[in-house]
Order: structure tokens, then sequence, then C-alpha cells
């Protein structure tokens, strides 16, 4: 399963939300936009690769929810 979260201001997503196991999805920004809050928000990342969020359900639902509340 995964779903791509587009903001209002664009038709192309910024996020896709992929879930890997019963209890594991990743959130990998998309755009340079997206991949500057998961930075801003998240923490450093090195590479885009480390840009990858790991969580389970919860976790996804909490960033998913922070960035709608932020525009996205």
């Amino acid at each position: 399963m995964s779903v791509l979260i587009a903001s209002n201001e664009q038709q192309l997503p910024d996020f896709r939300v992929k879930r890997e196991e019963a209890s594991y999805w990743t959130i990998s920004p998309l755009t340079p936009r997206a991949a500057q809050w998961v930075r801003a928000n998240f923490g450093q990342f090195d590479s885009k690769e480390d840009q990858i969020v790991k969580t389970n359900l919860i976790g996804a639902n909490a960033l998913i929810r922070k960035a709608r509340s932020f525009g996205w």
C-alpha cells in the first residue's frame, strides 16, 4: 500500500507513505520543499536515502497530521 500526499498548490505529490510490513511504514519526501520540511522537523539527514522516515502506523498518522497542519 502506498499513498501520495500533495500540497494544495500543486498536483504533484510531496510525500510517499508506503506500508512495508504489517507494522512498518516509510515516508519519503519527493520534492526539495518536502525534504527541507522533513529535515527541519525530524532532524538532519546526510543523503536522500537517509531522508526516509521509518515508523509505525501511529507515527505515520502523526507525521501526516503535522504536515497537513503546515498546509501540505
